[in-house]
C-alpha cells in the first residue's frame, strides 16, 4: 500500500501538468466549439465522401506503414534479442540513432533519393533495368517509405523488449519434445511475444496518422492526409472552426483505435500468460 502511495506522488505531478496544460484546454476547445457551431463542421465532415476519403486513405496509409513497420521490425528485433555477442550493442544505438534526427531532415533525405533524377532512379537507369524514371516521389509508396523508415524503431524497440524477457527455457523446452526451430518460433516464441506486436502496431498506427511533416514532404500537395487537409483549412483556406472540428475527429479516431487495442492487448496478455510469465 506504501509503495501505491509513493507511485502515486511521483506520478502526480505528471498528472496535474496534463490536466492543466492539456486535457483541460483539450476539452475546453471542444466545448466551445459545439456549443458555437453546434456539430455543424462534424456533420459537414462526416456527411461529404470527399472529406471520408481522406479519413479513409489516412486510416489505409496508417495500415500499411504498420505492417510494413512489423514485417520489417519484428525478424530485427528476434535477432538482437537473441544476439549474443558485443555487435549487440552497436545494433541497438543504430536502432535507436534515427531518433537524433529530425523528421525533416530524414523527409528531405527521402527525397534525394527518390526524386525523378534521385539516386535510386539513376542507379535503376544505370543497370537498364529501366528505360524512363520511376514515378515515386509525391505518391503514397514515397510516403510509406519515409513514413516506415521514421517508425520503424517504435516497432523494433516494443518488440525487442518482450523477446528478451522470454526465458529461453520455453524455446528449449519446445526442441526437447520435437519441435523444430520453425514451428518453435511460429508457435512459441510469436505467441508469446504478442503484447510487444500489439504495443508496437498501437505506436506505429498513432504516429503515422497524426504524421505531417513526412505526408507533407514525400507526397505533395496533391496528396492528402488529415494532418495536411487540416493545415490547408488554416493556412489557406482560413477555415478555423472546420480545422478545429477535423482536429477532434482525428483524435476520436485515434482513440477508438487506442481503446480496440488495449482490448486486443489484455486479451492477448490473458491468453498467453504475458511475457513476463512465460
Amino acid at each position: 500500500m506504501k509503495a501505491k502511495k509513493k507511485a502515486i506522488l511521483l506520478t502526480l505531478p505528471c498528472i496535474i501538468a496534463l490536466t492543466g496544460f492539456f486535457i483541460i484546454p483539450l476539452l475546453y476547445v471542444f466545448v466551445k466549439g459545439l456549443v458555437t457551431e453546434q456539430l455543424t463542421y462534424y456533420i459537414k465532415f462526416c456527411t461529404d465522401p470527399f472529406y471520408m476519403s481522406i479519413l479513409g486513405s489516412t486510416v489505409m496509409l496508417s495500415v500499411k506503414t504498420t505492417l510494413l513497420c512489423l514485417l520489417l521490425g519484428y525478424p530485427t528485433a528476434y535477432v538482437i534479442a537473441r544476439m549474443r555477442s558485443r555487435f549487440k550493442s552497436i545494433l541497438i544505438i543504430a536502432v535507436i540513432f534515427p531518433f537524433l534526427v529530425s523528421a525533416v531532415v530524414r523527409a528531405y533525405g527521402w527525397m534525394v533519393l527518390l526524386g525523378d533524377k534521385g539516386l535510386v532512379n539513376q542507379a535503376l537507369l544505370a543497370l537498364g533495368i529501366i528505360q524512363s524514371p520511376l514515378k515515386i516521389m509525391y505518391t503514397e509508396a514515397a510516403v510509406m517509405i519515409g513514413m516506415a523508415q521514421l517508425l520503424l524503431p517504435y516497432m523494433i524497440l516494443s518488440v525487442m523488449s518482450v523477446i528478451q524477457s522470454i526465458d529461453e527455457n520455453v524455446e528449449f523446452a519446445a526442441y526437447s519434445l520435437g519441435a523444430n526451430p520453425l514451428r518453435t518460433f511460429f508457435q512459441v516464441t510469436v505467441p508469446i511475444s504478442a503484447p510487444g506486436v500489439v504495443a508496437g502496431c498501437t505506436l506505429v498506427f498513432t504516429l503515422s496518422m497524426t504524421s505531417y511533416v513526412t505526408p507533407q514532404l514525400l507526397g505533395g500537395a496533391q496528396y492528402l492526409t488529415v494532418t495536411t487537409f487540416i493545415y490547408n483549412q488554416v493556412h489557406t483556406a482560413f477555415n478555423i472552426p472546420f480545422a478545429n472540428a477535423i482536429c477532434y475527429i482525428l483524435v476520436f479516431a485515434v482513440l477508438i483505435f487506442q481503446v480496440f487495442s488495449s482490448y486486443a492487448n489484455d486479451a492477448v496478455s490473458k491468453r498467453v500468460g504475458g511475457a513476463r510469465n512465460g
